[in-house]
């Protein structure tokens, strides 16, 4: 039977990652103009270049995520002290990419209605905790989950299955109890059915359908996902 829900964050709870991304970094790169006198386009092709470069040298690696590494290592590439700017270079990033946070809608009724159920919620993301606490706290989901789980507390990104694991042992239940929401067909799909756990791809861009060894659902939207979890439920006798 069916206990615990668990949820990826970004890009799965509100939209669009990838768009609010690219905005940090236009604003990061437009206040180095402005304050240091380095061309913001030239800058921002280093800070990009840089997330690449630690997401390479520190695969599944929870410290590839952090800004301030990415920041350090664009300013030294312009001979700039990152311990002066590296910092707010970071805030500036989050403070743009969080401040344009859209929720999805329909997240907040379904969390109550899982609640209702008696279903354990988890958070089970990718990246710093720090951040990720204090975006769903912005989005105004602070409560509304009973377990959060970061890669930075489990030591290594989806879809390697530590964070699985320590999710389900906070959650208190089995892998096949279990049932894992994410966008991400790889990391959170592919992971959590390669640690036993049911899947649900929320795959809001319409891309081709994940095809996996273990069956898995596909929703494209929150009402689509509470479909599917209650398909879940259903064929598992909740």
């Amino acid at each position: 039977m069916i206990k615990a829900i668990l949820f990826d964050l970004d890009d799965t709870l509100y939209t669009s990652f990838d768009a609010l991304n690219s905005q940090g970094y236009d604003a990061v790169s437009a206040w180095v103009e402005q304050e240091l006198g380095i061309n913001a386009a030239a800058f921002r092709a280093q800070a990009v270049a840089s997330r690449r470069y630690y997401h390479t040298v520190l695969h599944a690696e929870p410290e590839s995520h952090d800004r301030v590494l990415q920041m350090q290592r664009a300013l030294e590439y312009f001979g700039a002290n990152p311990v002066l700017y590296a910092q707010r270079l970071h805030e500036i990033y989050w403070d743009t990419l969080i401040s344009g946070m859209a929720l999805r809608p329909g997240t907040p009724a379904l969390l109550d209605e899982l609640h209702h159920l008696g279903l354990k919620t988890a958070v089970c993301t990718n990246m710093m905790a720090d951040k990720q606490m204090e975006k769903l706290r912005v989005l105004g989901l602070a409560g509304q989950f009973d377990v959060f789980v970061s890669s930075e507390e489990a030591g290594r990104d989806k879809p390697s299955p530590q964070i699985f694991e320590l999710c389900l042992r906070k959650c208190g239940c089995a892998p096949q109890e279990a049932v894992m929401i994410g966008d991400n067909r790889d990391h959170d799909i592919g992971g959590a059915l390669a640690a036993g756990l049911h899947g649900i791809w929320l795959n809001w861009t319409g891309k081709p359908y994940a095809r996996y060894a273990s069956p898995h659902y596909e929703a494209a939207d929150i009402p689509g996902v509470k479909k599917c979890i209650f398909e879940i439920l259903k064929k598992e006798g909740f």
